[in-house]
């Protein structure tokens, strides 16, 4: 589990930083088309979250552990990405409880089938399947998540 981080709103400063780990976490995504992962090295967080409240987490240190992007006219969560570092210490469910604070859940998204590891963290959160479609990267399934996400495990 990480220690508590500072969950915030993004400001203009974060800019790099949430850029560097939207690059990163594409482009090692195994879960994404191999096409998808080469062209990471081009996407552009600010663009892909334009009109979105992004919440980032934030080490003692200053480093950037993890990001949240959601539409808050109808709480669909965009992005949510978590530096490789910090996997598995809890940045998520804190990103998630932060944003509960903001946004009332219930909250949608789409994830890919194939990325299996964050299907299995919604899934111990309790979401539900409301339906699934094929898009760009492949096949998905739209979820929709309860909140209630303090101590869950990812």
């Amino acid at each position: 589990m990480a220690p508590p981080l500072l969950i915030r709103p993004a400001a203009e400063a974060d800019a790099p930083a949430l850029q560097a780990l939207y690059r990163q976490c594409r482009s090692e995504a195994d879960w994404l088309p191999p096409l998808a992962r080469q062209r990471a090295a081009e996407a552009d967080f600010a663009a892909d979250s334009a009109g979105e409240l992004v919440l980032v987490a934030v080490a003692g240190d200053g480093a950037v552990a993890g990001l949240l992007a959601v539409w808050t006219a109808d709480g669909f969560i965009h992005h949510l990405y978590v530096a490789p570092q910090w996997r598995r210490r809890g940045v998520a469910p804190q990103l998630l409880a932060a944003l509960a604070q903001r946004v009332a859940p219930p909250w949608r998204l789409k994830c890919l089938c194939a990325n299996r590891t964050a299907l299995a963290f919604y899934a111990r959160g309790g979401s539900r399947q409301l339906g699934a479609g094929i898009g760009g990267d492949g096949a998905y399934l739209e979820l929709e998540l309860p909140g209630g996400w303090v101590g869950s495990a990812g």
